[in-house]
């Protein structure tokens, strides 16, 4: 059975590059840390590490392992400096975790106008991974969490604050540049950048060109929406964005475009169910509404009814 030991030991090798810089970082002996890699190794039944160099070189395996529970183990580090500070009376940081889109404008705002209405609150902005919120909440590792996507989790409660449609993004040079607003059948042929189709932007588009019975002309693909102007920039073709991500568009030589006849997303705002009457949480919530109707999106505040 693996150990959090092992886990530990291993990931330390796989982010220092060694069994020395590992050991330095654990503050252990060179040995234990072979020889822990050596158990864990026994214990996947597959080698790690390619050890005939100087240094050691992680497999494809062990980077898919690492992968696999890195976001786990970053999680329990967050959670126990939750409790250290709990014990050392100093758990007063108002903690906000966001989706990414979220992060680029409408958390920064939220978090602002929270700061003038309990000033001297130390604050924390937590950029997450939908597979990642749940557990921050559960786990109390945060008080709240904004996304574009709903979590039907039980004793979460959410609230929707608002709702962005889509837009799509070109260099102010293409041919659609000049257009007030695209639909998908304007873009159908175009180089797309398209996102990770195991993420809530990937499944999103996808499923606007399956609606419109329409195939993506893929041309590369990346996880997080905010790489998509870089991309751009080099050439890779046009992307989809939602209206929050794309306020963070401000460099020249891009344009951001409405995509009209397009689903728009929930922005919602989520907290322990234990904890929706609370009056930080509750002030939180009113700053997330203020931000919203400042970055000119619609009040269309309710509560998220759960089913069964």
């Amino acid at each position: 059975m693996l150990s959090f030991r092992q886990l530990e030991v291993f990931r330390a090798v796989m982010v220092n590059g060694s069994v020395s810089a590992a050991a330095t970082q654990l503050g252990i002996a060179q040995p234990t840390v072979t020889n822990t890699i050596r158990r864990l190794e026994d214990v996947l039944d597959t080698t790690l590490f390619d050890r005939s160099g100087a240094r050691l070189k992680p497999t494809a395996v062990a980077h898919q392992v690492y992968e696999s529970f890195a976001p786990a183990m970053s999680a329990f580090e967050r959670l126990s400096d939750t409790v250290m500070e709990v014990v050392r009376g100093q758990h007063s940081t108002f903690r906000m975790g966001v989706s990414p889109s979220v992060s680029q404008a409408l958390a920064p705002r939220s978090l602002a106008l929270f700061s003038k209405r309990l000033p001297g609150t130390k604050l924390r902005m937590d950029t997450l991974s939908m597979s990642q919120i749940r557990d921050y909440l559960w786990l109390t590792e945060g008080n709240c969490a904004i996304t574009i996507f709903p979590i039907e989790q039980p004793g979460i409660t959410s609230f929707q604050v608002s709702s962005v449609g889509m837009v799509c993004v070109v260099p102010d040079d293409h041919r659609l540049a000049t257009q007030a607003t695209v639909s998908i059948h304007d873009i159908a042929d175009e180089p797309l950048i398209f996102f990770h189709p195991n993420t809530p932007h990937g499944k999103l588009v996808r499923q606007i060109f399956q609606d419109a019975g329409l195939q993506p002309n893929i041309s590369i693909e990346t996880r997080f929406t905010e790489t998509a102007p870089q991309l751009m920039r080099e050439g890779f073709g046009i992307a989809l964005q939602d209206a929050l991500t794309s306020l963070s568009v401000r460099s020249p030589g891009l344009k951001v475009l409405p995509l009209s006849e397009t689903p728009r997303q929930p922005v919602l705002f989520h907290c322990l169910t234990d904890n929706d009457t609370d009056a930080v949480i509750l002030t939180a919530l009113d700053c997330v509404r203020e931000a919203i109707a400042e970055l000119g999106f619609p009040d269309e505040f309710e509560p998220i009814e759960r089913k069964g």
